[in-house]
């Protein structure tokens, strides 16, 4: 247990990169892999996004921390800053710290003492990272979350940005906690090589997650409602993604996962992968892995990725160095978002702007900043062939999440499939298709 919220904070650096080079097996199924933007590049320690706060120097134990805990609060030199693409050690000097974020990502607080052994994570109302999407002052928000205090494992800040300089609803802290619980279950993976260090400070991290791509239904256009499709007919494909830290790596295609140890798969393949310097952030690999089966006859598309078990998994690397890693997966609809579009066209019927409506699949509304870190959009014809796609220009809690406007009207003649790929704010990777 006293490891166990710092795997989630691990969790959120997400292998995010362009993967090009990732080759597409199956003729009908709809490549994701270019939903990755290295922003870890774009990292500034001189974002005007500031989260400060103080230990008391002095400070007893709680009577809620576990018995396996000799370790105070104030105990706590350093601070380990985590969001999807960015990690860094902080120090405490005289009990105060102040440290950057990044809008549009999720950020976790890990407070270690002098050697690095982990004592708690900052948690707020029950969620164990800052979403740090809809902002009061934008990427100028200062969050000072005052004194803090250890229960547990949970350091609890005595101001609560949540709903304050953090601009978010109950629902999306609820959607959020889900997402959060996924990553407790896999809490052990924080060390992989078992030499009682967190493999974060030694570059030899490892992260799994879930990759989704669902039938979303038929796009909006102009004054012509968009028609979703409803949530037994989405026709989900899986996929699990792998990261590895810069201190790992292999031999081309000398990569394979196995299990789960307790009742073992015998149909996984790799997918795909990209090694550095190609993925960018000091990670030295990525990889997706698949179980591929026939798809129903009645299904949009030609394969059928099936879902991976909880349990524990072996990733092997040149076939004689392997790692456990534990594995929950998690019921997509509790956390997914339906990005919605609708077509806007000119006289002639070229593309002129595409809007977006974001849902849950139950059709509550909600802000997208307190979910999502961007949105995608990729325009395909009827060969697979994309004409057009916003890798460089994604939407954002700084551009907006609403609106996509087109300087040259785009012709749309051919369209046949749209992608609306997103990261949530802990890494997950959605694809909602329309057609």
């Amino acid at each position: 247990m006293r490891n166990l919220i710092l795997m989630i904070a691990i969790s959120i650096i997400i292998v995010c990169c362009s993967k090009e080079n990732y080759s597409d097996n199956t003729e009908n199924y709809s490549d994701n892999t270019e939903n990755y933007s290295d922003s870890s590049e774009n990292y500034s320690e001189n974002t005007g996004i500031v989260i400060k706060g103080n230990i008391l120097v002095s400070q007893t134990k709680s009577s809620k921390v576990t018995e396996d805990s000799s370790l105070l609060l104030s105990d706590a030199k350093k601070i380990l800053v985590f969001n999807k693409y960015y990690y860094k050690l902080y120090d405490i000097v005289n009990g105060a710290f102040s440290v950057p974020g990044e809008i549009g990502t999720g950020v976790a607080l890990i407070f270690l003492d002098t050697n690095n052994k982990y004592i708690g994570n900052l948690s707020s109302q029950g969620l164990n990272m800052l979403p740090l999407g809809s902002l009061s002052n934008g990427e100028n928000t200062t969050i000072d979350l005052s004194t803090l205090t250890l229960v547990g494992n949970s350091v609890i800040p005595s101001h609560d940005p949540l709903g304050n300089e953090i601009q978010i609803s109950e629902t999306e802290i609820n959607c959020l906690k889900v997402i959060d619980g996924y990553y407790e279950a896999i809490a052990k993976n924080i060390d992989v090589d078992n030499d009682g260090n967190p493999d974060v400070l030694s570059d030899r991290h490892l992260v799994i997650y879930t990759m989704f791509t669902i039938n979303g239904g038929h796009w909006g256009y102009n004054d012509l409602t968009p028609i979703r499709t409803d949530s037994s007919h989405y026709y989900v494909n899986y996929m699990v993604e792998l990261g590895g830290g810069s201190g790992l790596t292999f031999s081309d295609g000398d990569i394979s996962l196995s299990g789960p140890t307790e009742d073992p798969y015998n149909d996984i393949k790799l997918w795909g992968y990209m090694k550095a310097p190609q993925c960018g952030g000091d990670r030295g690999f990525i990889s997706s892995f698949c179980r591929e089966t026939n798809a129903q006859p009645d299904a949009p598309w030609g394969s059928a990725f099936l879902p991976f078990k909880k349990g524990t998994y072996t990733l092997t690397l040149d076939g004689n160095r392997s790692f456990t890693l534990n594995y929950s997966n998690i019921d997509m609809e509790y956390n997914l978002v339906i990005v919605i579009p609708t077509l806007h066209t000119d006289s002639a019927g070229n593309l002129i702007s595409i809007s977006f409506d974001y849902e849950l699949p139950d059709g509550e509304v909600i802000n997208p900043a307190s979910i999502l870190t961007n949105v995608m959009v990729q325009l395909s014809n009827n060969q697979g062939s994309q004409f057009y796609v916003n890798d460089k220009n994604k939407l954002t809690s700084i551009t907006g999440f609403n609106e996509l406007t087109f300087d040259t009207p785009l012709d749309i003649s051919s369209l046949h499939q749209i992608d609306l790929s997103y990261d949530d704010l802990l890494g997950n990777q959605y694809d909602i298709i329309w057609r």
